[in-house]
């Protein structure tokens, strides 16, 4: 299998706007940029990827990308996360793979050993979604799709629920990963202590 993995970021002076009440916009953009360093570390070093990318549009976020060996797949902000997943979608196609996985940039516990399963799940399979939940069970924290095209994403307000109701729809097969490292994302203040609170120690 031909693994792609986009990661979709919004520009650095705008992110993690919901943590405002829990840290200035200097910390704010330091953990942003942290963060997707750390993804984009993890996404390296579980050697199962084919091409890497980051879909922003942001000079600061595209540098970090490229000195990290990923590519800018983007010069353009797309207007929201969905439009970010089809660019990605278009652009891992032109890449020749037959598989996508969509990662935030929010996942300061994401470990290489999460991207390898999920990989080893969709392999046997030609069609299929692979999806890993927030810890609320509400948000998707990583969306596999093999192929890329083989359902558009709905990322947003409910999305664990509204992907795997599209895909039985569409007689995909869908596969859950539960992973306490990969549930963990970075949205509001109250998640902040989910920094300390690491599953692997």
């Amino acid at each position: 299998m031909r693994l792609a993995v986009a990661i979709p970021m919004k520009p650095l002076a705008l992110a993690k706007a919901r943590l405002r009440p829990g840290l200035d916009d200097a910390a704010r953009q330091k953990l942003a940029a942290d963060m997707l360093r750390h993804v984009l570390a993890a996404v390296a070093a579980s050697r199962v990827v084919e091409a890497g990318g980051v879909v922003s549009a942001d000079p600061a976020a595209q540098a970090l990308a490229a000195r990290c060996g990923f590519e800018n797949i983007v010069e353009d902000a797309p207007t929201g996360y969905n439009q970010a997943a089809a660019r990605a979608c278009a652009w891992a196609q032109a890449r020749h793979c037959d598989a996508l996985l969509i990662l935030p940039a929010d996942l300061p516990l994401l470990t290489p050993a999460d991207i390898q399963h999920l990989a080893s799940l969709a392999e046997p399979y030609p069609r299929v979604l692979v999806i890993a939940p927030d810890r609320t069970e509400t948000g998707t924290n990583a969306l596999l799709l093999r192929p890329p095209h083989v359902l558009r994403s709905q990322f947003g307000i409910n999305s664990f629920q509204r992907h795997l109701e599209n895909a039985r729809a569409a007689n995909i097969p869908a596969l859950i990963h539960r992973s306490p490292t990969l549930a963990q994302d970075i949205d509001w203040p109250e998640d902040l202590p989910g920094l300390r609170n690491d599953p692997r120690k």
